[in-house]
């Protein structure tokens, strides 16, 4: 069917309370309504679901979503329904009578989203009854899953390439957030799809950071981090079980509210400790790598790697897990060469040699990104083919970039031993040699005897090490070997040794985190190579039978249909917390609570005490005590409709409600996010604790709610423009960039879909911040970096006019930055200036 760009925004705008499309979403649905086939990559948070849901919605019959895990279909139906969408699941967690309603509503039409799990689908027995219905279009979500390139291969994805045949006639769109090039060309392959119109978004999520971290007394760092993000959601990534649950054992005797995931608990038990985190009942949830491909809280602030990640693909979709609502998330990955051993141990467990290749490969991957000194962001891009030049501004290596030191003598020595021992050796045995060891190796490989053996001995071997980690990520030295690394001589290698090349290698500080933050001494990023040496063993007893991989939990419920007990995510009854004593024990700061709330939300409740509030009410400036109590509020309508949080409002509709200040329905349906269907569900509710807030403010000054259009996340008067050049992107112009801020889009996303230059959608922002519509550049400037900008400027005592040549400041700092970030920096600064003088 053809349908208008128009037709499609009215869709969106009804059923999800959005005005624009994000870039690439459009084309797909355009796609499937013309039934092409489509591949589609986007980055978690990007927008895959509504790429299937607004054709679904369109199109006549019912859209068929494959997804791997139960608790994805769950949330995935619950907000499709808070929108008052047809949706339904079919899984083992439905009773028989339950099952026979949801075909029943299939057969007859009633339902535009049907999940169900790659199993249940080609059954015979269900490939029966879609025949018998309507389908629009099959969306197979989780789509890397075929391949066997993938990290999270599953083989009952691979009979999905079953469809074709049995439905010739039915378009198919596969999606995915994680897939290298090799990975896409295998989905395209197995799926047999037809012709496909393939649309690959970037792999950037850049409102993430990334921070590596030298793992020492990791207790004591995690532990002042975690301080400072109180009360935030965050997930902690461990190898083994055991580290789960001493972990959380340990996080919860500190007063921190933490609850363990991994395979060795029961399905029930794994269930309740998911619910309770994405229902905010628990801050963190401590877990191996079976966590989190099932979930979609969009409001998890941190994301901490406790152990080493596997491979890239594995680290890029754990990182993923945060900050889905487009405001900043820190992804922090502690990280000793000692990790190397344990996950060796488990590949040469694996029984293919083809298998052990790729594992060790990937393994090799993951250690070239920690001791990385580029841009961590960039490194991470290369790997799924996105060439990158510029910084991104938000990793540790950007923070804290490292002077450069002529390191040519040292490269040669090390380059000399290469060559003498053979090049048959790994970087450990060769630093062993130069270092002048008389390890057991190096006797009986005579080494020993050579003339460069204890030639490097005035250097500590943890700095050869470092020295020749970085000569291979800058190309002088190369890496071979199928089961090891072995390194190798290249053409660069002997021009250094000949003299007819010069070497500068990065110096090598050593990094702590403190109070929340990586703190690194000036001009450094972390001394990741420094870390415990390389190859050092760690004092951790390894068990096999401890550790996990993405794959061990199929068929659990938590993966797959089978005939063992339902989870409960949500559904008819309350389960509460048996067991969660094991984890937490009384403590007096523990935040929160583990009980059902009490009562209900919709007996409406005055606060026994004033609030303490701002004494003027500023629309379009972001009030947090606001912002908080709709947050209670909207925590006790979900636990009344036994819904996660998020899926009432997000964080995003929430902040602009405490922005704009709605106080009737017209006003109250702009805010992006909210539809028809969730206004008259819940609007009520809102635009009383807005009013109600209003009034007890001590001088509350009159504001009127009725400008702004629909979505736009703007509702306060737009700056008055100096002349009449400026009126072309005045009131529309900057509401229409605002509402695309507020949905966490970047600027240059937001300059690719209005079709501006990125320099007008700076000077948009600027106004929008003097107007004070915007207080908060989080989404951009990383905090980190725009503390630093504001730093600088100040030491510099520049004064603020338009005169103020920026490349001045960005001359004078450490940190890279650009133009457009200072000019921000600038204007958040001169705005809260303004406000401190009324």
């Amino acid at each position: 069917m053809a349908a208008s760009n128009k037709e499609m925004i009215n869709v969106l705008e009804r059923n999800f309370g959005y005005t624009a499309f994000r870039p690439n979403q459009e084309e797909v649905i355009e796609a499937l309504l013309n039934d092409r086939d489509v591949f589609v990559l986007m980055p978690t948070g990007g927008g895959k679901s509504l790429c299937y849901q607004i054709p679904a919605l369109m199109k006549e019959g019912t859209a068929v979503v494959v997804s791997p895990l139960i608790s994805l279909m769950k949330d995935q139906v619950d907000s499709l329904v808070s929108n008052g969408i047809s949706a339904a699941f079919l899984n083992s967690t439905l009773s028989e009578s339950e099952s026979a309603d949801v075909k029943s509503r299939l057969l007859s039409g009633d339902l535009k989203v049907l999940y169900v799990a790659p199993e249940r689908l080609m059954m015979s027995s269900m490939l029966s009854l879609l025949k018998r219905a309507k389908i629009s279009l099959f969306a197979i979500d989780e789509a890397h899953c075929v391949s066997e390139w993938g990290h999270d291969f599953r083989p009952e994805y691979r009979k999905l390439s079953e469809l074709r045949e049995k439905f010739p006639n039915v378009c198919i769109a596969a999606l995915t957030a994680t897939a290298t090039e090799r990975v896409r060309r295998d989905i395209v392959h197995v799926l047999r799809l037809q012709d496909p119109v393939i649309k690959i978004s970037s792999f950037n999520r850049p409102n993430l950071s990334y921070q590596i971290v030298e793992k020492k007394d990791v207790m004591e760092q995690l532990e002042g981090y975690i301080k400072k993000n109180r009360n935030k959601s965050g997930i902690i990534y461990c190898q083994s079980r055991d580290s789960v649950e001493r972990l959380a054992t340990r996080l919860n005797k500190l007063g921190f509210s933490a609850l363990p995931y991994h395979a060795g608990l029961s399905d029930d038990k794994r269930a309740r400790h998911q619910d309770k985190f994405i229902r905010d009942d628990v801050d963190i949830i401590v877990a191996t790598v079976a966590f989190g491909m099932g979930i979609d809280k969009p409001d998890v602030r941190f994301v901490i790697h406790y152990d080493l990640p596997k491979n890239l693909e594995s680290y890029y979709q754990e990182t993923g897990r945060g900050g889905r609502d487009g405001l900043e998330c820190e992804c922090i990955l502690f990280f000793s060469r000692g990790d190397w051993h344990k996950i060796r141990f488990l590949i040469e467990k694996k029984p293919s040699k083809k298998e052990r290749d790729l594992a060790f490969q990937q393994l090799s991957q993951i250690i070239s990104y920690c001791e990385s000194t580029d841009c961590r962001r960039n490194v991470l891009l290369r790997y799924f083919g996105e060439d990158i030049k510029e910084p991104c501004n938000n990793c540790d290596s950007c923070f804290h970039p490292r002077t450069k030191v002529d390191n040519t003598a040292e490269a040669q020595l090390l380059l000399e031993c290469v060559n003498q021992t053979g090049q048959r050796f790994g970087m450990s045995h060769v630093v062993d040699v130069l270092y002048g060891a008389r390890t057991q190796k190096v006797k009986d490989m005579r080494h020993d005897k050579l003339s460069i053996h204890g030639a490097g001995k005035h250097i500590s071997k943890n700095e050869w090490k470092r020295i020749g980690n970085e000569l291979m990520q800058s190309g002088y030295l190369s890496v071979g070997g199928d089961k090891y690394p072995i390194v190798k001589l290249n053409p660069n290698s002997r021009k250094i040794m000949s003299g007819e090349l010069t070497v500068e290698l990065t110096e090598a500080p050593i990094s702590r985190i403190s109070k929340g933050r990586t703190v690194l001494p000036d001009n450094a990023a972390a001394d990741t190579s420094q870390s415990a040496g390389i190859y050092v063993d760690e004092t951790e007893d390894i068990f096999e039978d401890d550790f996990e991989s993405e794959n061990e939990m199929i068929g659990s419920d938590d993966y797959a249909e089978n005939s063992g007990g339902a989870i409960v995510y949500g559904g008819k009854k309350s389960v509460l917390a048996d067991g969660i004593d094991d984890y937490v024990k009384p403590v007096v700061t523990v935040q929160k609570t583990f009980e059902p709330e009490e009562p209900p939300v919709l007996k409406k409740e005055k606060p026994k005490t004033k609030t303490a509030v701002s004494k003027n009410i500023v629309k379009g400036k972001f009030d947090s005590a606001l912002f908080n109590r709709l947050r209670d509020l909207r925590k006790r309508i979900a636990t009344d409709k036994n819904l996660p949080p998020y899926i009432i409002f997000a964080d995003t509709s929430l902040r602009q409600m405490a922005t704009d200040f709605p106080t009737d329905e017209n006003a109250f349906l702009k805010i992006a996010g909210v539809a028809e269907y969730k206004l008259q569900k819940y609007g009520g509710l809102f635009i009383n604790e807005i009013s109600d807030y209003i009034g007890e403010v001590e001088s509350p000054t009159p504001i009127s709610m009725n400008s702004a259009k629909k979505s736009e996340a703007v509702s306060a008067e737009v700056a008055p423009v100096e002349n009449e050049s400026d009126i072309a992107f005045s009131e529309d112009d900057l509401k229409k960039t605002q509402s695309l801020f507020s949905q966490g889009l970047s600027v240059s996303e937001i300059s690719e879909i209005r079709g501006i230059p990125v320099q007008k959608i700076v000077e948009h922002l600027e106004k929008l911040i003097a107007a004070d519509k915007i207080d908060n550049l989080d989404i951009l400037i990383g905090s980190q970096k725009k503390e630093a900008i504001a730093e600088a400027i100040e030491k510099l005592q520049i004064e603020f006019t338009e005169k103020l040549m920026n490349s001045v400041v960005i001359e004078k700092m450490n940190v890279k930055c650009s133009e457009e970030e200072i000019r921000l920096t600038k204007a958040l600064m001169l705005a809260e200036m303004k406000r401190k003088r009324r």
